[in-house]
């Protein structure tokens, strides 16, 4: 898990966990909520290397668009 991920997913699962009964909490495991933990972390990472893919095509497209079309002089 990323470390600059983990408070957030550690605020994800104690969210999770306050809207479960007691009953409920009492029934999944420590390592259910491990891995629910690694499940989001892995989907934070997909979702932030997605966003951080079109940041660079954007920012591709800018520079392209800066230098302006070739006079071919």
């Amino acid at each position: 898990m990323a470390a600059n991920q983990r408070p957030l997913v550690g605020e994800i699962i104690d969210t999770f966990k306050s809207r479960l009964s007691k009953g409920v909490r009492e029934q999944i495991g420590d390592a259910q909520f491990a891995d629910l933990a690694i499940m989001i972390d892995e989907a934070i990472s997909i979702e932030i290397s997605s966003a951080a893919d079109l940041v660079s095509e954007v920012s591709k497209t800018l520079r392209e668009r800066a230098r302006g079309p070739e006079l071919g002089l």
